[in-house]
């Protein structure tokens, strides 16, 4: 009878991160976009036209040795993967246009997203992985239980470690729900029409896919640096990059601010 190793261990028992670094790294940009029948008409024709255009802007934003991947979870009456596992950008570079219908089921695209967040699934690879880049889009409120989604992802180290940026579309979205999944409200930033849309999708999903995937060492002059260290360190850049897009796009430096700008709420929607 073969004895067993240390390579027997379950790999999502070790910290995600706290692997010897490999001849080739990877890291998954999850796009979670919802698909409501609320989103139908210009809301996802716009989206729809700057993710087509953001594939080919995403090729190169790791680092050289890097394979950076994409996967799509769409969510209205329930949730479907575009993507059954996550594809090299490199080889994803036609956008499959979404369609809208149904409520608003975040609840359970969270907890499909959930059980893909191992290295088992979705984060599988022969070296090590980055933790991902979460990205959520959506205009509405969720229809179902999102509390339970949410306090399942709290429980997974990926989405723990993992850089979460979440974009509401118009004014009829419960923003709350959003600063809770990513547990910061400085990584909430809202579009207001379809210009803003495009802009606020192409320069989040560039910027944030960039800072993802830079190695940052677990040494410093001070000695060693924990994980939660070196993730902290980068959601500290990542709202700082999210900050001066608000004031860049905005013109403002926090929500709160947006309501002494002159825009007319949904214009063109």
């Amino acid at each position: 009878m073969r004895m067993s190793t240390q390579f027997d261990l379950d790999i999502d028992a070790i910290d995600p991160l706290d692997t010897m670094p490999p001849a080739k790294k990877s890291m998954v940009i999850f796009f979670m976009v919802d698909t409501s029948k609320s989103m139908e008409g210009s809301k996802l024709d716009s989206l729809n036209k700057v993710m087509g255009e953001i594939l080919p802007e995403l090729i190169g934003v790791g680092e050289a040795g890097t394979d950076v991947k994409v996967a799509v979870l769409d969510f209205s009456s329930g949730c479907e993967w575009v993507t059954p596992e996550p594809v090299l950008i490199e080889e994803y570079q036609r956008w499959e246009n979404l369609t809208a219908d149904g409520v608003t089921d975040l609840g359970e695209a969270c907890e499909e997203l959930c059980s893909k967040l191992s290295r088992k699934s979705f984060l599988k690879a022969p070296s090590l992985s980055y933790a991902p880049v979460i990205f959520l889009i959506t205009d509405g409120y969720p229809t179902d239980n999102y509390k339970k989604g949410f306090e399942m992802l709290r429980q997974n180290r990926w989405f723990q470690y993992g850089l979460k940026v979440a974009l509401a579309i118009g004014s009829s979205v419960d923003l709350e729900v959003l600063h809770e999944f990513t547990d910061d409200e400085e990584l909430v930033l809202q579009a207001f029409g379809a210009d803003m849309l495009k802009k606020l999708v192409r320069e989040i999903a560039v910027t944030s896919s960039k800072i993802g995937s830079t190695s940052m060492t677990l040494t410093d002059s001070k000695g060693e640096r924990s994980l939660e260290e070196v993730s902290g360190a980068k959601k500290e850049q990542l709202v700082e990059a999210v900050q001066e897009l608000k004031q860049d796009i905005l013109g403002v430096e926090d929500l709160q601010d947006i309501d002494d700008l002159e825009i007319e709420f949904d214009e063109g929607w």
